[in-house]
């Protein structure tokens, strides 16, 4: 006999919407009942009265999804979401996913251990179907989707080196991830409306050697007055590297980091960021677990932007 997880796996969707589709409640999209309904048919499933009580209780489990190989991700959400859901009587089941094919696993996964919500950060999955699900910074159309333009991130830092008088720009990007395709857009748009070539030998990806990638760009022999990272531990490895090859930062090379970590103020010099909003994106994140837990329509707010931290890093070339 089929049951109401049943349902809900082969609909895509959470238990307690199974639940107030079956029971006629408002508030459920459309296609979201349809597939529902579609699943019940298909299951022969007939609630129970029982059945639709368990459903509708709460757990008071929130799942996470994190990319186990971005410490940077981990070190920087972990905190802050466990600080917010604690204030609101949640606790957290942590789950590491680095492919799409295991994100949709461990979605599946959270919701058979009956979680509330699911907060899924990064990722390359295109379509997360689940209601209860808040995807942060990936490709995700899902309805409860928070996302930061990077794009716009990476045209900031390029736009202030370019009035900085810096016309040979290179720049460090983590990986092929949507952030990072991202990144790389607004790099070369910006690098375009300034009338600056784009130089392929001054763009490299990292994929989880910072040295190596940096040591790239110095072994190039394309000369470069400005680096724009990713991750402030970039800018230090890089400030490091400089070092030994007799580059001064910022005095011969400038460096603007699109993180702003706590790392950034303590590097010498003290590193100019265009700041990732961290603590912004988890209140947002807990505004949509608020429209999740209480069945409220929430409407798709703009991406969220950073802003120009200015410290050291950065030497005037005009």
């Amino acid at each position: 006999m089929a049951t109401i997880t049943d349902v809900s796996l082969l609909a895509n969707v959470s238990k307690a919407t199974v639940s107030r589709v079956m029971s006629g409640s408002r508030g459920v999209k459309p296609e979201s009942r349809e597939a529902v309904l579609r699943a019940a048919e298909e299951l022969n499933y007939r609630p129970n009265a029982a059945a639709q009580t368990l459903a509708n209780q709460r757990s008071d489990y929130i799942g996470v999804i994190l990319s186990s190989s971005d410490a940077g991700q981990v070190s920087t959400y972990l905190p802050l979401l466990a600080k917010s859901l604690k204030a609101k009587g949640k606790h957290m089941l942590v789950q590491f996913a680095e492919t799409a094919d295991e994100q949709v696993r461990m979605v599946e996964e959270l919701n058979q251990r009956h979680c509330d919500a699911i907060i899924s950060l990064g990722g390359t999955i295109q379509s997360l179907a689940n209601d209860n699900v808040i995807a942060i910074d990936s490709l995700a159309s899902a309805e409860h989707a928070i996302g930061y333009d990077y794009k716009f991130a990476a045209e900031s830092a390029c736009r202030f080196l370019s009035s900085k008088g810096h016309a040979s720009i290179a720049i460090v990007v983590d990986d092929e991830s949507y952030a990072s395709t991202q990144v790389l857009e607004g790099y070369k748009t910006s690098l375009q409306n300034s009338a600056m070539p784009v130089n392929r030998q001054l763009i490299v990806t990292a994929n989880g050697n910072n040295e190596q990638a940096i040591m790239s760009l110095l072994n190039s022999y394309h000369p470069f007055t400005a680096l724009v990272v990713m991750r402030d531990s970039q800018a230090a490895v890089a400030m490091n590297l400089f070092r030994d090859f007799n580059l001064a930062t910022p005095q011969e090379v400038s460096i603007v980091s699109l993180e702003d970590s706590q790392l950034a103020s303590q590097l010498n010099p003290p590193l100019t960021c265009i700041s990732y909003p961290s603590q912004q994106i988890v209140d947002m994140a807990m505004e949509k677990l608020d429209a999740i837990l209480e069945d409220k329509p929430m409407s798709n707010k703009p991406l969220i932007t950073g802003r120009l931290v200015t410290r050291e890093s950065v030497i005037n070339r005009r």
